[in-house]
This record gives structure tokens, C-alpha cells and sequence, in this order.
């Protein structure tokens, strides 16, 4: 179990930005220092040297860090990784750094209104700079009280993906059978047939077991915040959530939908619920009313969490 003491979590990219020195971008990106190992989970969205400036300001080296883990696949959790690991591989030409994330994750996917929205790099381009991918779809145990979720399962009634999100027809994660046509895509598919993703199974988290109970560092939570809330508990075997950070996709929910995620959060008695990225102002608004200052903050880039007596600091926006 980590002691808290020892925990510093920095937001390095988020759709906001907490203090002036850093720049924001439509994306996420999370440093985890437990004091013996840097977790960089995400790397934002690829906008030219956001994800490196920040770094610098925040005072997180490439070099410093000891895995990478992908929430998922989508451009804005994974553009930084060539910048990423290009400066690593000039800094350290021979350096291999594990990238964990779930085998769907580099596959291409599409996004409603926008068009392409996957990974922009291949693992052959990546792998050249020092990558080394290790695809999972279970649990996995990067130390003993750090685990990052594999696939999560969807188990409440009303937490959904949405309909925003396709894949080629053909690819083994894709759901649908039947090609979704342009008016539907709102984009141009040029030649490719696309099927609808309901499923987004590449969604994953990260588990913290502390002595103050699990913290639940979320990219999107595409496949539901709860639901991944409800996972941890089962793999960690701990009723004590005392976090939940990260992006929650909350945005443009349904009411129904946000009262039973404050009922549940509420039932499990979560400590402190810090959101970010797709959480959606308005959503934001309303956890805040509801939760409480005492339990709600937002964390943008540049937001620092430590612990001071097992009392939560955090330099909020």
C-alpha cells in the first residue's frame, strides 16, 4: 500500500489551465509519482510542444518517467507520444519505455462531426524511438498497489458510451455489422465503411491502492465513471474509494444519468472528486452543487496533488 506521504500527482494537460505558465489543450495528460515509480498516463492531444512545455514547467523530465499508460486510443489522450519520444530517444538513444495500453487502442477510430480520431502514430514509428507495447485486456499490475483496469466492465443501467464513435468495418473490436453512412458520420468517410463503436473496449483507468483508501485516475471514462468506480472496488477488494480524478464524460448527459452518478458516488462515499477534460461544464456546475466543496474540485493543467497529514492539497483553477 503506497502511503500518501509519498503520492504526488501532476495534471499535465487538460482542456483548462490552473496557473498561468502552462498551456491548455482539448486533452489529457497525468503524471503519477507514487515515489518510487513515474506513471505518465496520457499525453494530450499532439499540439505543437504543449505536452513538453508543460512538463518543463511542472518539473517532469522524459527521462524521469518509468511507464506510459493509455487510457485509450483516441488523438487527444495520445497525440504527445511521438514529441514524447522524440526528445526521450535524442536525450537517451537507447533507452525502452513500456507503453501499456489495451490492444484496440492503436487501431483506427472515427469521432461523430470530426472524422479520423485514433492514435495518430503507428507502433512501427513509435517502436523506432524506443517504444516497447504491452498490450493487455486484463488487470495488470505494475507494482502491487498500481493497477492499471484492462477492460472495464459495464455493469449499471445507466452509464452508456454514446453513439459518437466508429470503427473500420472488419476490425475485430468493432460491434456493429451495418456501414453507417455520411449523413449519420456528419464527415466524409472517403471509401471506407464504417460501423458504430458502442463499446469503446479500449477504456481504461488506473488503481491506487494508498492508506487512505484507492484513488481512481480516470482518461474519459467512456465505458462510465461508476463502472469503473464499481471495478476498482471489485479488484482491489476495498469498499474505501477516497478519490476519483480524471475525465468523467459526463458532458451533455442525460439528468437520469447524473442523478444516479451522484446517488452512487454518494452511497460509496467517495472523499474528494476532482474532474477534468470531457467532464463538461455544465456536469462540472452540477457536481459542484451537489457534492460540495469538501468533496468536488476541478483539476486542470498545472494542478498539483499532494498530502500534507493525510490532508489533500491541490492548487485548483
Amino acid at each position: 500500500m503506497i502511503n500518501v506521504k509519498d503520492l504526488v500527482i501532476k495534471t499535465l494537460i487538460d482542456n483548462t489551465a490552473a496557473i498561468p505558465s502552462v498551456m491548455a489543450e482539448w486533452g489529457l495528460s497525468i503524471l503519477i509519482d507514487t515515489g518510487k515509480k513515474k506513471i505518465l498516463f496520457d499525453t494530450g492531444a499532439g499540439n505543437t510542444n504543449v505536452l513538453l512545455h508543460n512538463m518543463d514547467v511542472l518539473g517532469v523530465e522524459v527521462t524521469d518517467i518509468d511507464h506510459i499508460v493509455l487510457s485509450h486510443g483516441h488523438q487527444d489522450h495520445t497525440g504527445g507520444l511521438r514529441p514524447f519520444f522524440e526528445k526521450l530517444h535524442f536525450l537517451e538513444p537507447q533507452k525502452e519505455l513500456e507503453i501499456v495500453c489495451h490492444p484496440a487502442a492503436l487501431r483506427p477510430q472515427y469521432v461523430k462531426k470530426i472524422g479520423s480520431f485514433g492514435c495518430p502514430y503507428t507502433k512501427e514509428e513509435l517502436t523506432r524511438f524506443g517504444a516497447r507495447f504491452k498490450f493487455i485486456q486484463e488487470p495488470y499490475k505494475i507494482t502491487e498497489d498500481l493497477i492499471v483496469s484492462g477492460e472495464v466492465p459495464m455493469t449499471n443501467g445507466y452509464e452508456s458510451t454514446g453513439r459518437a464513435f466508429f470503427r473500420e468495418q472488419g476490425d475485430e473490436f468493432a460491434i456493429g455489422e451495418n456501414s453507417i453512412d455520411e449523413e449519420t458520420l456528419r464527415f466524409k468517410a472517403i471509401g471506407k465503411k464504417l460501423v458504430q463503436d458502442i463499446e469503446v473496449i479500449d477504456d481504461m483507468g488506473i488503481f491506487i491502492k494508498t492508506n487512505l483508501g484507492v484513488i481512481v485516475i480516470l482518461g474519459c471514462a467512456h465505458r462510465g465513471m461508476m463502472n469503473t468506480v464499481k471495478y476498482a472496488m471489485n479488484i482491489t477488494n476495498s469498499d474505501e474509494i477516497y478519490m476519483v480524478i480524471g475525465g468523467t464524460h459526463t458532458a451533455g448527459v442525460s439528468e437520469y444519468r447524473m442523478e444516479s452518478t451522484i446517488t452512487e458516488i454518494k452511497n460509496i462515499g467517495i472523499k474528494k472528486i476532482g474532474v477534468s477534460h470531457c467532464t463538461g461544464q455544465v456536469s462540472g456546475c452540477i457536481l459542484s452543487k451537489e457534492l460540495g466543496r469538501d468533496i468536488f474540485f476541478h483539476n486542470n493543467a498545472g494542478s498539483i496533488i499532494r498530502f500534507i497529514d493525510d490532508e489533500l492539497v491541490v492548487n485548483e483553477f
